[in-house]
């Protein structure tokens, strides 16, 4: 009983001290569960978030609900994913009662100025975390580097580019399992 405590604990405390959302709270996480209670390695860690992200839904939600389930089954995954979405429901609620009264304050305005930039230094943290965990190299940099350019410059939406990504990875497993069986016989 005491780990599922410390699961809802540490994502009680990670969502209720990050700004910008999933990605933003990856830094966090990764201390928590891999740096600090050490309840995943750090490989498993970053193949966990290449499944999540590909999950439909919240992506912190999807992170806790994992590493919950993970540690302690599903009384973790309850603890973990609880822990993660109370804070910023308890502060969603908040600012919907108070902030309408203030939204056009100057002060309230300008804290919001000052805010953002650090969000996206918050997420661009673990965003390059990511790209060195992927092992990027000359060989598969191209992956990338072509998402990109079909995302933001053609304009694809990321759900073909992931159906693609899909259909390319199963036919792949496929033909090496092929060309293993082969070189077996």
């Amino acid at each position: 009983m005491r780990t599922v405590w410390q699961l809802f604990i540490t994502f009680f405390n990670i969502g209720a001290f990050t700004l910008g959302g999933g990605y933003a709270m990856l830094d966090m996480i990764e201390k928590a569960v891999v740096s600090r209670r050490r309840w995943i390695q750090r490989d498993e860690f970053w193949d966990m978030i290449t499944i999540v992200q590909m999950l439909p839904g919240v992506f912190a939600v999807n992170t806790a609900l994992y590493t919950g389930y993970k540690i302690k089954g599903l009384r973790g995954a309850i603890a973990a994913t609880l822990g993660a979405i109370i804070p910023s429901i308890v502060i969603i609620l908040v600012i919907a009662v108070f902030f309408l009264d203030y939204k056009d304050n100057p002060v309230v305005e300008s804290i919001f100025r000052g805010i953002r930039p650090c969000v996206v230094a918050l997420i661009l943290s673990p965003a390059i975390k990511m790209f060195i965990n992927a092992k990027v190299n000359w060989k598969t940099a191209i992956f990338p580097i072509a998402t990109v350019v079909l995302i933001y410059f053609l304009k694809v939406s990321p759900v073909y580019i992931i159906l693609a990504t899909i259909i390319c990875s199963v036919s792949f497993a496929f033909y090496s399992q092929k060309q293993l069986n082969k070189s077996i016989s």
